[in-house]
């Protein structure tokens, strides 16, 4: 393991015995780089900038932790025991990821480091992003020995709040856009939304996509073959996926590259999945660099009495497990 020193903005490698190794920054708690054997070497698998002091900058959430409340609250605001509470308006009228200002965006403590392990931490005081109560929050990312990346989030709070945090890397498995890669999706169905992205609180049938998720399906026809019009008309995927539960004996997503044979599988403690194709991507990057496969709760929960609650109290710990596991 390698710690550069450049203050404020900090990175950590992580290596293991394969010789796969994962970079991280303090800013955003961010996964920028993980690189594991294939095809005779080591392969970068995500969309990163070349330097990173470009992600001071960056727009798109690359690898960050995002929070409190990930994806999009609806008017940015919402109502807690009759208090309302307004939140920044980064996406048109709507709260993005937490809003400028968001996780993403703030410098985590590195709390411990090892070769192989990294713990972030942040507190994020009442009010912050305009969220009440006092979190305190902790990331812990392991570089497993079969090249999986565990990925652990905890947080506490000291009086009544949401929280909804993902993880949100830009997957290509080492290919030069995500098009030609597979796709299988453990989900039946997911969020109608406007064309702002908040959902109407309606589901509807995975089905309706006019490909079966249930097996491998290469991105590009995702988006560019959906019998789905909005998808159709965006020529992409920005949809939040309600995933089957079955105790880890199925992954809630597979990705496979058949360029470089690399296989990620993907499980996690969550009950839905953000899939995005990252077609808003622009200069330095490129439409359909990646793809995001990002775990979490119900798009909007705080504003739709019929989702999945995202608050949690004084005497409750949120708690967030996702395995990322690589192989080929």
């Amino acid at each position: 393991m390698t710690r550069h020193t450049t203050d404020p903005l900090k990175s950590v490698t992580l290596t293991n015995k394969n010789g796969a190794t994962a970079t991280f920054l303090n800013f955003g708690a961010r996964l920028v780089s993980i690189k594991v054997p294939a095809n005779g070497g080591l392969k970068e698998m995500l969309v990163g900038y070349k330097k990173h002091e470009d992600y001071l900058t960056d727009p798109y959430f690359l690898g960050a932790i995002c929070g409190r409340v990930c994806n999009r609250i609806s008017r940015a605001t919402f109502s807690l025991k009759g208090v309302d509470y307004k939140l920044d308006a980064n996406d048109g009228l709507h709260c993005l990821h937490g809003g400028r200002g968001g996780f993403s965006q703030q410098f985590w403590t590195i709390e411990h480091q090892s070769e192989s392990k990294v713990v972030f931490s942040l507190l994020s005081p009442h009010l912050d992003q305009g969220f009440p109560g006092e979190l305190s929050i902790k990331v812990s990312y392991d570089l497993q020995d079969n090249d999986a990346l565990a990925v652990e989030i905890s947080a506490s709070t000291s009086s009544l709040t949401a929280v909804n945090i993902t993880f949100h890397p830009y997957f290509n498995l080492g290919e030069p856009t995500n098009k030609n890669l597979q796709l299988t999706l453990n989900s039946a169905s997911f969020l109608v939304r406007d064309n702002d992205g908040i959902p109407t609180g309606r589901g509807v049938a995975t089905s309706e996509l006019g490909v079966d998720l249930a097996q491998p399906t290469k991105v590009s026809d995702f988006y560019q073959n959906s019998c789905y019009p909005q998808i159709d008309d965006e020529q992409g995927v920005d949809h939040c996926f309600l995933l089957k539960k079955n105790n880890r004996k199925k992954p809630d997503a597979v990705l496979v590259s058949d360029l470089t044979g690399v296989t990620l599988a993907i499980h996690s403690n969550q009950i839905a999945m953000q899939v995005y194709s990252g077609h808003f991507l622009t200069s330095p990057l490129r439409s359909y660099a990646g793809i995001c496969l990002e775990p979490q709760g119900y798009t909007d929960a705080v504003n739709q009495p019929r989702f999945p609650s995202i608050l949690i109290d004084s005497d409750q710990v949120y708690r967030h497990t996702s395995l990322f596991e690589f192989s080929s």
